[in-house]
């Protein structure tokens, strides 16, 4: 059975008169009966009655059937709609994977509720992991795209697409009744005695690596890390309730912002990188389309 028959048996059955059905179809009045006379054989059932020579009637199981192709029709031409507009993107899906400081940056957002306004049809799924988990899944096409931190070698392993984005700011994240809360002046050494909440090291080693670094470089001290958590907002929960302090994107100022104070350092500010990357072999117009969104709100904040 082909799409054709279907097309036929419902224009006739919408004329009830095999001669109008054949002129609209623009094929001759014998060659329609004998392509319903075919499906008929098919499907083991007659579809019309036929009182004369022209006048026809649907039997019971031509009603029936007459809604199921119509169905049918409808969803084949819906498939095809959805088939071309896949080459320009907008429909489908796209998978996202990211580190929750990315996911919940205001940027990040809009460009989300900017690409479903755009395509309705499109169906997003968003992945919050960390930075070792993403690289896998991109490459095994479970992800189109996933943005992370800096990564020793990414950028040189050939079955990943790597982009550099742009930095984001780090602040300090302190209990709203901590003594730093209010001082005037806050280089990095002020934090000397402080207790750390961070990621853990074989997660997120690169940003571990680059705390370590900054704080021995422009405070002359190692954080004492006291607690490990995979998630910002977990690890801010922990802040709220006067169990440390963490290094976090600026991204989350505001967060619990009764119970924790946000501080920028004097001087040195510190900041990360934020990559996107894809699989080479990865020709998503979804990933495309989302790329472009984010990079030109991005832009708008930090000049070229």
């Amino acid at each position: 059975m082909e799409l054709r028959h279907l097309k036929y048996f419902l224009e006739t059955a919408r004329e009830l008169h095999f001669a109008r059905a054949a002129e609209k179809l623009k094929v001759t009045q014998p060659a329609l009966s004998r392509q319903i006379a075919a499906l008929e054989q098919e499907l083991g059932v007659k579809l019309f009655s036929r009182s004369n020579k022209w006048k026809i009637e649907l039997t019971d199981a031509g009603r029936v059937f007459a809604i199921e192709a119509e169905k049918t029709l409808r969803s084949a031409e819906r498939a095809v709609n959805l088939a071309q507009s896949a080459k320009q993107g907008g429909c489908g899906k796209l998978a996202i994977g990211a580190i929750s400081s990315a996911i919940e940056t205001p940027d990040f957002s809009r460009s989300l509720r900017e690409l479903r306004s755009r395509f309705p049809e499109l169906v997003i799924e968003i992945v919050d992991a960390t930075s070792a988990g993403l690289p896998d899944r991109v490459r095994q096409h479970s992800l189109d795209i996933a943005f992370l931190r800096s990564m020793p070698n990414i950028s040189y392993d050939d079955t990943l697409v790597c982009e550099h984005l742009w930095n984001d700011k780090l602040v300090i994240a302190l209990p709203s009744g901590h003594p730093l809360a209010t001082a005037e002046d806050f280089p990095p050494s002020v934090l000397r005695n402080e207790s750390f909440i961070m990621v853990p090291e074989r997660t997120s080693s690169s940003l571990r690596y680059y705390l370590d670094n900054f704080f021995r470089e422009h405070g002359n001290f190692v954080p004492r890390v006291d607690m490990e958590i995979y998630n910002t907002y977990t690890a801010l929960r922990m802040v709220a309730g006067n169990l440390g302090v963490a290094v976090v994107s600026e991204s989350y100022r505001g967060v619990f912002g009764d119970r924790i104070c946000y501080r920028s350092f004097t001087g040195k500010i510190p900041e990360i990188p934020l990559y996107v990357i894809r699989a080479a072999d990865n020709t998503s117009k979804n990933a495309e389309l989302f790329l472009a969104i984010l990079k030109k709100r991005q832009k708008k904040i930090i000049p070229a």
